[in-house]
């Protein structure tokens, strides 16, 4: 029995179990506290939260599931009181590293960070310091990387389907298109689909931020204005141009069309489908099938933070993947303070 502590109780932390939508229609947790009371050999018996109505409405809400759950305010005195094997962190974007590192040098042998990991690359990069240093296992909430369908795309565009991978058109509508709290499922799923490392980015902010940067600047993301929504461009050293569009003032989507030099694969979260090149008629559609499937998103994520803690081996969205979208990210920010120009990676 794996003894479990979270970090921040908002929505993704703390929320009731719901149905998934679209291709992936069994059931699903979509809260950390779900996916654990979905796994019998989890237990969450503490969490800490600054807020006392977040901490009542997680007692309301999961109080029968974990009646004994001890509360905390201060998350260093619950790292040092409840000997956790497994810690989620759910707090404001800013504020994950510190929690990190001092969960790592407490012990904790298997951490789910949301994300983004991180707001700043010296964050980022004392967190990736603290946990390789004390051997813990650290996964980053990028949800589409346990997702069926995306791994299914992925397939596809590796055994060539639309030929060579050569072009992303990724998109990400509606209000809360910020660049850090959502926008880095985005660009984390480019990366995914791109299989390479970054070699250059150059990007334009939404017109009411063009003086923002090149540092963060926000709120932790609770307020869409303070986090920029972007249109950038990401030069992969594999050649793969990605084109990333994230705008506030479009309406809601997150999509990316996979061009290549046959055919392309459009996907997004309700579906995806396989265009192929027809000689005279243009391109011609079909529905992307999803295999058969037992887990997806953070019940698939937590399930594999406990194998790794268990077998060890390679991470589906590890610390360096997370750092990955941080450097793209900022880099995006940096074009944007230095006149929308070219910006070299890594920084």
């Amino acid at each position: 029995m794996y003894r479990v502590g979270i970090v921040g109780l908002t929505g993704i932390a703390a929320a009731a179990p719901r149905k998934a939508e679209g291709p992936l229609a069994s059931p699903m947790p979509g809260s950390h506290a779900a996916a654990f009371a979905a796994l019998p050999q989890t237990q969450v018996v503490a969490v800490c939260e600054l807020k006392p109505d977040l901490m009542d409405q997680f007692a309301s809400r999961w109080g029968g599931v974990w009646p004994e759950v001890h509360r905390h305010t201060d998350f260093r005195e619950m790292l040092a009181k409840e000997r956790l094997d497994i810690l989620t962190v759910a707090t404001s974007d800013h504020r994950h590293a510190d929690i990190v590192v001092a969960a790592a040098e407490a012990g904790v042998r298997g951490i789910f960070c949301e994300k983004p990991l991180a707001t700043s690359l010296s964050d980022a990069d004392r967190m990736l310091a603290a946990v390789e240093k004390h051997g813990a296992k650290m996964l980053v909430d990028h949800t589409r990387r346990w997702n069926p369908l995306y791994h299914e795309a992925r397939r596809l565009i590796r055994e060539s389907a639309i030929g060579k991978l050569s072009r992303i058109v990724a998109t990400l509508g509606g209000p809360r298109s910020m660049v850090f709290r959502n926008g880095t499922h985005l660009i984390d799923t480019i990366c995914f689909f791109a299989e390479s490392d970054p070699a250059w980015v150059f990007a334009e902010l939404d017109d009411e931020f063009r003086d923002y940067g090149p540092a963060y600047a926000g709120d932790g993301g609770r307020d869409p204005a303070t986090d920029p929504g972007v249109s950038g461009h990401i030069h992969f050293q594999n050649g793969v141009r990605a084109f990333y569009n994230g705008s506030k003032n479009t309406p809601p989507e997150f999509s990316l069309d996979l061009v290549g030099e046959t055919g392309k694969v459009s996907v997004n979260d309700a579906g995806g489908a396989l265009w192929s090149a027809a000689q005279g008629r243009g391109l011609m559609g079909q529905p992307i099938r999803i295999p058969a499937y037992r887990s997806a998103g953070i019940l698939a994520g937590i399930e594999e933070l406990i194998h790794l803690m268990e077998h060890g081996g390679a991470p589906s969205s590890s610390g360096r993947d997370g750092r990955r979208v941080v450097e793209i990210i900022l880099a995006m920010l940096a074009s944007q303070h230095r006149g929308n120009v070219r910006v070299d990676l890594p920084l």
